[in-house]
């Protein structure tokens, strides 16, 4: 127990059992002491605090000790890092809310393949033409719906050169109801010419293109890659299975348009639900089921004879084979969707007026901008999932998954 009392200067100190210790400060037998809650004691743990270059707190406690006798020293000092605008900087991470459902797109039973469709792009890729060389640019086509994917090759990554790889795309495949895609201005690829080239796409003439053609074009907000993975999963997929068929590094034309459809075959002949190794067990149900009718070049599923030869019989057989697959989709594939992978616990929802950082993977963490909550947008379970944050360069509208909060509004 120590015994304080006031010295000739009407400071109150702490009286111990260590006056006689040789060639010691009076600070550090006798130290002064401070009330841990006062403003002016608080300055003097923030200066601690900053000269010990914000590190662990035991350090900052260790160096008061050695001059003062701070009431409550532990937590004024936890209080006042907790406090410091840079160590909050510093160890900011975005708080994402929990997992939502999926969206309608993905869940549209008995519904027409790539009726609702993710679509990105990959590339570049050269070819040989004559002499030269000449790149090329893969746009993705993903059904959210039944995980099938079409390829077309653009010549560029212009806007006209997207509309019309669209315009193919439906002529074999059918008109999507709704198509999604990134942000025109934040197409992710891993080529630093293929992001500069989708920075050239307009956004809006392609969404009036498709209101013409009777398609629903929405675009996902910019940094947020999480709510496209559906069709971002399958630009790595491509990727993978292109460098097994891919023999030459810049191939002819004619033989990448040959590899592209290898390729979209060799994906969509992947197992969606579980592969069973009982020889009595269905095989495992694949994109291609719902486009050729079979998991690849093997015959269809069931036994018929002549009497199913007619046209009208034929019918019935093809509608009835559709049938069966949507039955398996829903009892074998759509329970796997059911948990939640990730992002399982609830978090404090961003509010307008809060002072945050935008997260950006692509820069150092000392260039991240700040700003603040201007608007705050709601998903259909009413979590905020998407804010416009006001910084000095302009409006930015973020997810919620790329912004941390540094201050709350509400204190």
């Amino acid at each position: 127990m120590v015994t304080p009392y006031l010295d000739d200067d009407g400071i109150l100190r702490v009286g111990g059992r260590i006056d006689q210790t040789a060639g010691v400060e009076l600070s550090t037998t006798r130290p002064p002491i401070l009330d841990g809650k006062h403003r002016t004691t608080r300055l003097l743990v923030e200066y601690y605090h900053r000269r010990a270059m914000h590190v662990a707190n035991e350090h900052v406690v260790n160096e008061l000790r050695q001059s003062y006798w701070i009431v409550n020293l532990r937590p004024t000092v936890r209080s006042v890092a907790a406090q410091c605008l840079f160590c909050r900087y510093r160890r900011a991470r975005p708080q994402p809310q929990r997992m939502g459902d999926l969206p309608a797109a993905r869940l549209q039973y008995s519904r027409r393949p790539f009726s609702y469709t993710g679509v990105d792009f990959f590339g570049p890729m050269e070819t040989t033409i004559g002499r030269g060389r000449q790149k090329r640019y893969g746009m993705l086509f993903t059904c959210l719906t039944v995980r099938a994917i079409h390829i077309e090759i653009t010549e560029s990554l212009s806007t006209d050169s997207a509309i019309m790889a669209l315009i193919r795309m439906s002529a074999r495949r059918g008109t999507p109801l709704v198509l999604f895609s990134d942000n025109g201005t934040n197409l992710r690829g891993a080529d630093n010419e293929l992001k500069m080239s989708l920075q050239q796409l307009n956004v809006d003439k392609l969404r009036e293109d498709g209101a013409v053609r009777g398609i629903e074009w929405r675009f996902i907000p910019p940094g947020a890659p999480e709510m496209g993975g559906a069709w971002e999963r399958m630009v790595r997929t491509v990727k993978t299975a292109l460098k097994v068929v891919m023999k030459e590094r810049a191939p002819h034309p004619e033989t990448l348009s040959t590899l592209m459809a290898e390729v979209e075959a060799l994906v969509n002949s992947r197992p969606i639900t579980h592969v069973s190794t009982d020889p009595g067990y269905p095989e495992a149900l694949t994109p291609n089921h719902f486009l050729i009718g079979s998991s690849s070049t093997g015959a269809p599923i069931g036994k018929y004879d002549d009497s199913d030869l007619c046209l009208r019989k034929r019918w019935r057989v093809a509608q009835r084979l559709t049938d069966m697959f949507w039955a398996r989709w829903i009892k074998e594939y759509s329970p796997t969707l059911l948990p939640r992978q990730k992002w399982t616990r609830e978090s404090r929802s961003l509010k307008v007026g809060d002072y945050v950082v935008l997260v950006d993977p692509n820069l150092e963490r000392g260039s991240w901008r700040h700003g603040v909550v201007s608007a705050a947008h709601a998903g259909r379970d009413g979590r905020i999932r998407v804010v416009d944050v006001r910084t000095r360069s302009g409006q930015l509208r973020r997810p919620a998954t790329r912004v941390a909060l540094l201050s709350p509004v509400d204190g």
